[in-house]
């Protein structure tokens, strides 16, 4: 709406907020700074974690992801009742047994499963290097949160009748198959992302770039905001 001027005629609520700030050790710098171009598959990861109700049931089941830029490939992913530190480790141990050779960046937000020493020791253990978005910026993590949103809303329509976890984890499993294999992309030129992937794969020496088209309007849409937000801190 802000982007093609369009408003509503309710006054802005104007409201002020207090972040705590983190401890430094906790941390790590936004190194990815939204260039979600990569060249080459395991250069650029992503990760985050995202929530879907069990029809009919109090329940929620979690997903999370490790996430290919370079052919927006889910290179791990892991599925739980729960939202916790089991559930990002699965997925990393996931990426890591499909790519062990990896020493990609990985980019994600604040959340308490990726602020860890423990966490971050790892991936220093595995040649890797860790990103986080700034705070309140989900926009640093855009391809992450738009592929989860894209997840979900193709779970609905391939499989709308689930009533139980043990549906709802295969469902999503299936999705995910799905999108691999036969979803195609106008972005890779009708390719899949698996079909990438394995192209990227089997010839080393001459891999494909597909860079991502940029829209004027929302580059200019988010620099203003970046102008705002500066004069007013």
């Amino acid at each position: 709406m802000c982007v093609n001027g369009i408003y509503t005629s309710k006054p802005r609520f104007h409201k002020t907020y207090h972040y705590k700030a983190s401890r430094p050790e906790e941390t790590s710098a936004n190194i990815l700074h939204r260039d979600f171009n990569a060249n080459k598959p395991n250069e650029k990861w992503c990760t985050d974690i995202t929530e879907e109700k069990i029809p009919g049931t109090s329940q929620k089941i979690y997903l999370c992801t490790i996430f290919d830029l370079y052919d927006r490939f889910p290179v791990g992913y892991a599925l739980s009742k729960r939202n916790d530190v089991a559930l990002v480790n699965a997925a990393l141990a996931a990426a890591w047994q499909r790519e062990p050779n990896s020493h990609a960046i990985l980019h994600s937000d604040r959340g308490f499963q990726f602020t860890r020493a423990d966490f971050l020791q790892e991936l220093k253990e595995h040649g890797m290097s860790q990103s986080m978005s700034r705070v309140s910026r989900c926009i640093d993590n855009g391809p992450m949160e738009g592929w989860q949103g894209l997840i979900k809303e193709m779970r609905v329509v391939l499989y709308p009748n689930v009533n139980s976890y043990e549906d709802m984890e295969e469902a999503f499993k299936a999705t995910i198959e799905y999108y691999i294999n036969y979803d195609p992309q106008e972005r890779f030129n009708g390719k899949t992302a698996g079909q990438v992937r394995r192209e990227a794969k089997d010839n080393p020496e001459n891999i494909i770039s597909y860079p991502i088209k940029q829209d004027k309007r929302y580059k200019n849409f988010w620099k203003k905001i970046d102008e705002k937000k500066n004069q007013l801190a």
